[in-house]
């Protein structure tokens, strides 16, 4: 199972950039898009590779299963944090930028009280669902 301990915060600025795309991205046009160098690109995707978060292709990099797990997990996680925070009478704009500094970081478990005690909620302050099994589960 893909834990949100083990994910830093460059690793889900290239898995985002990563599934931003419909079909597997090239190294130079994820370096092109994030801004970086290609070789720098190169070493971060085989970091991925070799965490089972990114598989490479003969057209490109594309997430594994774990990827968009773990992008799924941090999703909810942040919209789950972001409910709560406004529940507590912070601006929704306050609420989204304070829950990106612990959408990473909160473990499961806590998610899941969290997600209990705030009535499970299906949508955030912005609309966006709360979908993913793993609040509601216990893995």
């Amino acid at each position: 199972m893909v834990d949100l301990g083990d994910i830093t915060v460059r690793e889900l600025e290239y898995l985002r950039a990563i599934n931003d795309e419909d079909s597997p991205i090239s190294i130079t046009s994820l370096s092109r898009k994030l801004g970086r160098s290609a070789s720098s690109v190169y070493e971060e995707v085989n970091h991925l590779v070799s965490k089972g978060l990114v598989c490479k292709g003969p057209e490109g990099v594309y997430l594994s299963s774990d990827g968009k797990m773990l992008l799924e997990l941090v999703d909810n996680s942040h919209r789950i944090i972001e409910t709560w925070l406004v529940s507590l009478g912070f601006s929704v704009d306050e609420a989204c930028r304070l829950a990106s500094k612990m959408e990473t970081t909160m473990p499961i478990e806590v998610l899941r009280k969290l997600y209990e005690k705030i009535g499970r909620p299906r949508s955030c302050p912005h609309g966006k669902p709360i979908t993913f099994s793993m609040v509601t589960n216990k893995a």
